[in-house]
């Protein structure tokens, strides 16, 4: 059920249907090698999440393709907002997804990069009064792993085969022939990186154009067995969520406590 295609009295039988969980589909816009489109990571998982919500019925807010990726300002096309804007403005998303009923609110994180930042925007809700629990999940957790016996790379990353083959399967007019990248990473900070020095260029340091793996074994048809694999799981989640009492308890709890 997405949110932005019901009528307002269907959106209103939908958040019943829904039991009142939301589904946030967040990624960014960001180079993912010269091969796929900007909008990746955001454009897969709103397809998954559509998908998923037709299993297990959930309202699939409108993809959020504002994030955090600083880290590729320097390529065209990247879209980073400031994180002084970008925390409120999530925030107030949030407030209004429950205005409308909905008080579970699952973020369904399509972007690496947004890690952090997500587990730091749960944090700062401690901070402040709500009627509604937000959860975040990653699609991609897990993903190598469930996928192990079909994939082809060794180590899969931004703009691999994984992120490949679901743009094949989603969106293939979108995809470009593949070139193979097989010389990363740079390791220009692995002396620090070893003894547990963290900079801001970290991810620039090893990955200046921005692909960190090789795309060239993506198909559409792993696309369809890595969203079919990975749905199963968001799926589960969905109903553990709809059954979840404890944690909106504990939230309550804890708020009382921190008075």
């Amino acid at each position: 059920m997405e949110w932005d295609k019901l009528t307002s009295p269907d959106f209103a039988r939908a958040v019943k249907k829904a039991q009142g969980v939301c589904l946030l589909p967040i990624g960014c816009i960001e180079k993912h090698g010269d091969h796929l489109p900007l909008g990746t990571d955001v454009l897969f998982v709103d397809r998954f999440c559509c998908q998923a919500a037709e299993k297990e019925p959930a309202v699939v807010f409108p993809y959020f393709y504002l994030s955090q990726i600083n880290e590729a300002k320097h390529q065209p096309g990247t879209i980073a907002l400031k994180p002084e804007l970008l925390l409120p403005l999530l925030e107030n998303i949030c407030d209004e997804i429950s205005r409308n009923g909905l008080k579970k609110i699952i973020i369904v994180n399509g972007h690496g990069g947004n890690a952090s930042m997500l587990s730091y925007f749960l944090m700062t809700l401690l901070a402040k009064e709500k009627d509604y629990t937000v959860y975040n999940v990653y699609w991609y957790d897990g993903a190598g792993k469930a996928c192990k016996d079909f994939l082809e790379a060794k180590h899969d990353g931004h703009g691999g085969e994984i992120e490949t083959s679901g743009i094949m399967h989603y969106y293939p007019e979108l995809v470009t022939t593949p070139k193979s990248k097989k010389s990363l990473p740079l390791k220009r900070l692995t002396h620090l990186h070893e003894n547990g020095i963290a900079t801001p260029v970290d991810w620039y340091s090893n990955y200046p154009d921005h692909l960190s793996s090789d795309g060239t074994p993506g198909s559409a048809e792993k696309g369809a067995k890595i969203a079919e694999l990975q749905m199963k799981k968001l799926i589960r989640q969905i109903q553990l969520i709809k059954k979840d009492k404890t944690t909106p308890a504990l939230y309550r709890e804890f708020l009382k406590r921190a008075r």
